[in-house]
Parts: structure tokens; C-alpha cells; sequence
């Protein structure tokens, strides 16, 4: 018998059975299930026996038949996730009205959960919406009915939701060195080799802006000098034979031609720094990259390309000393990372000069941060050491796990991370207390199923990736921006997929740490962090040998999440009735939560204190981590060399905080000033502060980019 389907506009068609298979399937693929075929079969077979002897049914009744077959066939979480995609539509309006909230918000507003987003642009605002959009789109469509309980309550959370839909990957450490030898092609555009530094680092500018579009999170040119290194040549060759054809002399031929390759790397750094804070990617952010140098081999290089190497970096670090304008008004990118081998600053005199003036550098903008590569601990300073392969950090402070290619080499260059989902550790300890006498013991259950959900969505956005085609970032994938991607646009990504990370993270570990015990984690000592970060690491040990991907510990940044987790938590205690003790406790504020392993920002303790406290943390949250210290009296050199130093024989990847103010008004620069300029009195401050683990502007000519909790957690910083 024919069965007629009555549509809501009174149109009709033919019962198919075929329909109802592809809903079950697209229901059970947000449950993350898969329904064999007989069952599919059963559920057609069984809705059609419901239907009877009738020769029309509503359409609005046949979704309800489905509905009951699938709790029928045991299949309820199904049919729930049917229901709700079934019901959608009943709640679009609702959900619609909350998206043109969000949409008035941002064009009247702005926007400031993202402190390198400029939400006064045109371009920005665009952006910024169409955010919202994804971000509800996936969330409805795309996340299992578990995931989103736990991100509504807070849990987990998911970073760079609104960017999920596309299926990008995240933080990278892009082989520009790879784009640019021999030419490239990008935007259907073929680009020839660059034939003087001048012109590297002006496409290099180029590249930076398309790549970073294309993904989101920090963007990584790793080792720039060695890669700047053989422009550097081709314009002092270039430059040398202009200046033997006017026939000077050979020692006035080396001096001009010098002082012209040295002016095209000041030209081509100002251009680099101006393009990188003034123009915007097509994702409506400034591109957040970062630049790491300063390592060579002593020995495996010519005098005359030590001294080119040096020459590279110290031009780039006056560049940012300098600043931009008559008054030299810093800016906050690219980020700076200084690759510290001790050996090498100790025994090779360009190395050690280097660093002074890196030194020097950070004493007047915060940059750069230094990354050890000779000490004892952690596991940058190991991979180096015995594969010889530098792990550059992604971003303000991710990191890549261990990784070698089929010949035993260990891969750094080229690779990137696919995202990160952080535990919100105060709720899931509330929720153990409020549910279990043995609420201790009931944690670690607790736990386990949280990761376990975290582990379940990675290995979704694996396969998402896996099968996005090579041409949805070219440069990255066709062009030879990451390992092996030189495919054809329409390859997929495929296994390039087997060095990806993906980052649980972690944060908040102080309040935790006076959830469990009672005390703050400076006066506990760091016990429960370390019991915390251990159980992970072992967790994320088997995940890894089960599932073969690269999980690791992420001491999440928190810009943003620092207020929407203390939020979310103060949501939790209210909804179930119980004391929000982080509200009248001395050194906590219900604004904010501390961000990842540091201890409170309200700790009154030397840097050297802050460095002995953080240390064993850092060490175990291997997948993303920063240590930083405060300086009071930045123009001291001598003691933030020490301070740097200490933390280069610890393993850190170390910075230096301060907060760097320029007035608009007399053009006076300051040091730790937030709010007025000490000259002149006036508010109109430009001040850059240490966001988490990167720089940016707490106050642009008065006006803040961050968002409300992180300018509190700013306002109460004693040791941060």
C-alpha cells in the first residue's frame, strides 16, 4: 500500500522510507552512535506498522511515530537528539532574538572576549557576528546532547567554538622557510622567490595575513633569522655588485654594501611590525604571530653568517624598541621568542651580545620571552638535546608533543594543533560535593567521565579534518606551510593528521586547590595541582596508545574564561543554593579565576618564589605553559637578567611582566601605570599587559579591549 505524507503547506508526497534513515543516522551522529543497518530497517518497518491501514499521514505525526519507535528500539538518547533537531524550529525564533542581541551588542558595544580583536572596525564587527552564528549553528547541530549539558553548566569548555563549524585547524608552526624557496602560489597568484631580504620579509608579511585567516589561533614563524639568512646574502651580493660597478674600492664596497642590506632588514621589519598591528586578516583579528630566534650552531656557521645572523635579530629588536611615529608608540605583535642555549651565549661573543640586547629589549616592551634549550628539565630542552629539533612555542603559549617521521627525526617545523578543551575544575569539585558523601573519591569518576568526553570530540575533529580537502588552506597544505603538505587542492588532508595535537586543558588549579583543602596553592604547596596534572598525564598516555593521536596538557590561558568560568561557577552555587566561597574570601574575587597552574596574582612574592612555586606544574603540563614574573623596576637590567637566567636553568619558557604605558596626550612612556600618565595626569593611556601568556592592550587612549574579569585580575596583579 502507497502511503501519502501531508506537509505542513497541504502539499503531499510519497512515504520513503529512505528519509527517516537519513534522520535516525544524522540524530545518532550527535549522540555520537552508529546504527547498524538491520535497526534502520526495524525503525522503517516499525513506523510504517504504526501507521496502518491509513493512506495519509501528517507529516507533524510521522516525527512523533519516529520519536516513540526509537525509544522503543531502545534508541531514546536518539530520538531525544531527533526531538530536538524536530523542534528546532519552535525555538529559532528565540534563538534568533538572541543572535540580533549579540548583533546590536557588538555594533554598539564592541566586543572584548578576545583582546586582539579591534571591535571598532567595520570588518571586525562582520566578523564578530558571524561568529555568533557559527558558534549556535554548532552547538545545535554538531555537539552530542552530553557535550552541550556540560558547556552550559561549564564543565568543559570548548575554546574557539565559533570556529568549529569550519573544520580548521588550530595554532601552527608554519614552515615559511619551505613556502618561500623556489616560489609559491597564493590566491591563484604564482610568486616568485623573493631576490632581497627587503622583499622576504615584505611577502612574509603577506603569507601571514592569508595563513592566518585560513586557521585560527597563534600563527608561528619559527627560527625567522635562519630562514631570513640566505636573503640576507642575496642583497649583500645584489648590493655588491651595484657598488664594484661604480668602482669603489673593496673595503668601501663591503661598507656600502653593508649599510644597504642593513637598511632594507630596518625597512622590512617596520613594514612587518606596521602590517601585522594595522591590518587585519580576513577572520577580522590582528594576525597573532609569533617570531622565534637567536639559536645557531657556533660551529656550523662562517663568521660572516654569525655575524648576518646577529645583525637580523638585533635589527629586529631595536625595530620594537623604536616603536612606530614621532613618539615611538609600541606595539603588541608579533609576538618574540628568544631561544636560549647557554652554551651558545656562553661561548660564541655574537650570542652573548644578542641576549644582552634581548634583555635590554624586554626591560622596555615586555618582549622578548625566552625559551630554554639546554637545561635538565622539560621537554623542549630534551627533544633539542637529543634529536636536535627545536619546539618553537604556537601562540601565546601551546606547544607541540613529541612526534618523528618514519626516518626517527623528530618533526617540529610544519605541525600545528587542532584545538583545546578545558576542565573547569571548581564546578566538577562542587559537584562531587553536593552529590556524594565520598565526594573526594567521587571526583576521580567525575573526572574520568569528563575527559572522556573531551577525548570523544577530539577524535571527531580529527575526522573532520582528516577529510577536509587540501585546498581549504593551501598554503598550509598545498604549498608547503606544514610537514609533507605539498598535496594537490583536491587531496584531503589524510594522514597529516598523525602529528596534529589536540590540548586538554586545565585551569583554575588555585581555586581548586582551596576547594580541597581549604588553603591557596601557595600555602598547600602545590600537592593536589601535581596529584591533578599526574592523573592526566597518565590518562592521556593510554588515551594516546588507544587511539593513536597526540593528546596533551594545555595550561589553558584563560583570557576570556577566566570570567566566564568564575561566572558559570557562581551560576552553579546559586542554582543548587550553596555558598559561592570564592565571594568573601581574602586574595579570591568572584570576576575571575586564576589562570591554568600560576598561583594568585595577589600573592605578595619575589620573582624567584614565584619561579620555585610554579615549577613543578609547568613541567607537567608539557602541552602549553608559560612562566612569567613581575618586575617592578624593569629598567634594573642586571636583575632581569637574573631572573631570566634562573629561568632558562629551569626549563621555563619564561617571561617578564610589567605594564607598559604610553601617553597620547605629552607622549610619556612608563612603566606599571594603568590609568593616568604620571607627567601630564591624563587618562588618554595606551597601556600593553600581559594578557595571559601573550601582550596586549589593557587600555587603548583610555578605553579597554580585555574584558571585565581580566581587568580586575589586572587591577589586583601584585606578583604577575
Amino acid at each position: 500500500m502507497t502511503i501519502t505524507v501531508l506537509k505542513k503547506d497541504n502539499s503531499t508526497e510519497i512515504f520513503k522510507g529512505e528519509k527517516i534513515i537519513d534522520a535516525v543516522k544524522k540524530a545518532a551522529f550527535r549522540c555520537d552512535k552508529l546504527i547498524d543497518e538491520a535497526t534502520l530497517q526495524q525503525i522503517v518497518h516499525e513506523v510504517k506498522r504504526r501507521i496502518g491501514q491509513r493512506e495519509t499521514v501528517k507529516v507533524a505525526e510521522l516525527h512523533e511515530l519516529v520519536i516513540a519507535v526509537l525509544s522503543f528500539v531502545q534508541l531514546g538518547d536518539v530520538g531525544k537528539a531527533y526531538a530536538e533537531y524536530r523542534y528546532y524550529k519552535t525555538t529559532y525564533a528565540r534563538t534568533f532574538e538572541q543572535l540580533r542581541q549579540d548583533a546590536d551588542d557588538v555594533l554598539r558595544l564592541g566586543d572584548r572576549e578576545n583582546a586582539n580583536y579591534d571591535s571598532s572596525l567595520v570588518s571586525t564587527k562582520g566578523s564578530l557576528i558571524k561568529g555568533y552564528l557559527t558558534k549556535s549553528l554548532y552547538k545545535q547541530f554538531y555537539l552530542s546532547g552530553r557535550e552541550k549539558e556540560l558547556i552550559d553548566r561549564g564543565d568543559i569548555y570548548i575554546h574557539d567554538l565559533r570556529d568549529m563549524i569550519l573544520g580548521c585547524i588550530n595554532c601552527c608552526l608554519f614552515d615559511i622557510g619551505h613556502v618561500l624557496k623556489d616560489g609559491f602560489e597564493m590566491s591563484n597568484v604564482q610568486y616568485s622567490e623573493p631576490k632581497t631580504v627587503l622583499s622576504a620579509l615584505q611577502v612574509i608579511g603577506d603569507i601571514t595575513l592569508v595563513a592566518t585567516a585560513q586557521q585560527f589561533g597563534g600563527f608561528t614563524l619559527p627560527e625567522l633569522d635562519k630562514v631570513l639568512l640566505p636573503y640576507v646574502k642575496k642583497s649583500l651580493v645584489a648590493a655588491t655588485r651595484k657598488y664594484a660597478d661604480l668602482g669603489l674600492s673593496e673595503e668601501k664596497i663591503a661598507e656600502q654594501a653593508e649599510k644597504d642590506v642593513i637598511r632594507e632588514l630596518e625597512q622590512g621589519f617596520q613594514s612587518l611590525e606596521l602590517k601585522l598591528n594595522t591590518v587585519p586578516c580576513s577572520r577580522g583579528d590582528f594576525a597573532f604571530t609569533t617570531i622565534t630566534f637567536g639559536q645557531w650552531d657556533p660551529k656550523a656557521f662562517e663568521d660572516s653568517d654569525k655575524h648576518w645572523l646577529h645583525m637580523i635579530n638585533r635589527i629586529m629588536l631595536n625595530t620594537r624598541r623604536q616603536g612606530h611615529g614621532k613618539d615611538g608608540k609600541p606595539v603588541v605583535f608579533p609576538k618574540l621568542v628568544y631561544l636560549f642555549d647557554e652554551k651558545q651565549v656562553d661561548s660564541d661573543p655574537h650570542s652573548a651580545q644578542l641576549f644582552d640586547d634581548a634583555v635590554k629589549t624586554s626591560t622596555e616592551c615586555m618582549y622578548p620571552d625566552y625559551l630554554s634549550l639546554s637545561s635538565e628539565n622539560g621537554s623542549v630542552s630534551q627533544i633539542y638535546q637529543k634529536y636536535g629539533a627545536i619546539t618553537s612555542p604556537m601562540g601565546c603559549r601551546a606547544f607541540l608533543s613529541l612526534w618523528r617521521n618514519e626516518q626517527g627525526e623528530a618533526i617540529t617545523i610544519g605541525r600545528c594543533n587542532i584545538g583545546a578543551v578545558s576542565l573547569n575544575l571548581p564546578i566538577i569539585i562542587k559537584f562531587a560535593q553536593i552529590r556524594s558523601e565520598n565526594w573526594k573519591e567521587y571526583f576521580w569518576e567525575l573526572l574520568d567521565a569528563r575527559l572522556d568526553v573531551i577525548r570523544s570530540f577530539f577524535k571527531k575533529r580529527y575526522d573532520i579534518i582528516r577529510h577536509q580537502q587540501a585546498s581549504s588552506n593551501p598554503l598550509a597544505f598545498t604549498q608547503g606551510g606544514f610537514y609533507e603538505g605539498t598535496k594537490s587542492p583536491d587531496e584531503k588532508v589524510g594522514d597529516l593528521v598523525r602529528y596534529m595535537t589536540a590540548s586538554f586543558g586545565i585551569t583554575a588549579l588555585d581555586e581548586a586547590t582551596y576547594l580541597w583543602t581549604g588553603k591557596r596553592l601557595v600555602e598547600e604547596g602545590g600537592e593536589f595541582s601535581a596529584e591533578v596534572l599526574d592523573y592526566l598525564a597518565k590518562k592521556l598516555k593510554t588515551f594516546k596508545e588507544e587511539d593513536g593521536y597526540l593528546y596533551a596538557i594545555y595550561g589553558t590561558p584563560a583570557e576570556s574564561l577566566c570570567a566566564t568560568q568564575a561566572r558559570q561557577y557562581d551560576e552553579f552555587c546559586s542554582a543548587n543554593q550553596i555558598e559561592n566561597v570564592f565571594r568573601d574570601t581574602e586574595h579570591y574575587s568572584p570576576e575571575y579565576f586564576t589562570n591554568s597552574f600560576h598561583v594568585n596574582v595577589t600573592e605578595d612574592i619575589t620573582p624567584f618564589e614565584k619561579q620555585d612555586l610554579e615549577f613543578t606544574d609547568f613541567h607537567l603540563c608539557e602541552g602549553g605553559h608559560i612562566q612569567y614574573v613581575r618586575l617592578d623596576n624593569p629598567e634594573n637590567l642586571d636583575a632581569a637578567k637574573a631572573v631570566i637566567r634562573r629561568g632558562m636553568q629551569k626549563g621555563f619558557y619564561q617571561g617578564v611582566n610589567f605594564d607598559s604605558a604610553y601617553c597620547g596626550d605629552c607622549g610619556e612612556h612608563s612603566n606599571n601605570v594603568l590609568f593616568k600618565c604620571p607627567k601630564c595626569g591624563s587618562d588618554n593611556l595606551s597601556v600593553i599587559s600581559r594578557v595571559c601568556g601573550y601582550l596586549g592592550y589593557s587600555n587603548v587612549n583610555g578605553s579597554s579591549r580585555m574584558n571585565d574579569g581580566k581587568m580586575a585580575e589586572i587591577k589586583n596583579r601584585i606578583s604577575m
